[in-house]
């Protein structure tokens, strides 16, 4: 069986040095957090996203390495701007995963669409959308190596 974007992402993860994944669990995150817990990755779950993002920021300030938070498509995924806002003025190395809709629904302005590039552009270096497991090698690695 040829591997998925969830297994690509979370190998590339823990290349980078990806320790723990800040988030919560559900809807569009769920095939990441299995891979997620099958891996040495430690999942963290929180009661917010925000809360992630800040958790992933003091992390990654504390240790000089890599930290992760995941959430799931809109609105999930919007609650982490604060914490991404202030670890990109802070210059503190965070990723975050954020899911998106069926591949199917994008560009249809389905209910829980996002522009992600559109929204974090102000507080990320590097923005992108992986939809098959080679763009996940040939534009996230890079950008984390």
């Amino acid at each position: 069986m040829s591997k998925r974007v969830t297994d690509i992402l979370v190998e590339i993860l823990q290349a980078a040095g990806e320790r723990t994944c800040y988030g919560i669990v559900g809807d569009t995150l769920n095939r990441i957090a299995h891979v997620i817990d099958r891996s040495e990755i430690d999942w963290v779950h929180m009661w917010h996203e925000e809360a992630g993002a800040f958790a992933a920021q003091g992390e990654a300030l504390l240790t000089g390495r890599l930290a992760a938070c995941a959430g799931s498509c809109n609105p999930g995924s919007l609650h982490f701007i604060n914490g991404l806002h202030e670890a990109n003025r802070n210059r503190a190395p965070v990723i975050l995963i954020a899911t998106q809709v069926s591949r199917q629904d994008i560009g249809f302005e389905s209910i829980q669409e996002i522009d992600f590039n559109d929204v974090f552009k102000g507080c990320s270096i590097f923005c992108g959308m992986i939809v098959t497991p080679d763009i996940g090698v040939t534009q996230i690695a890079p950008a984390l190596a």
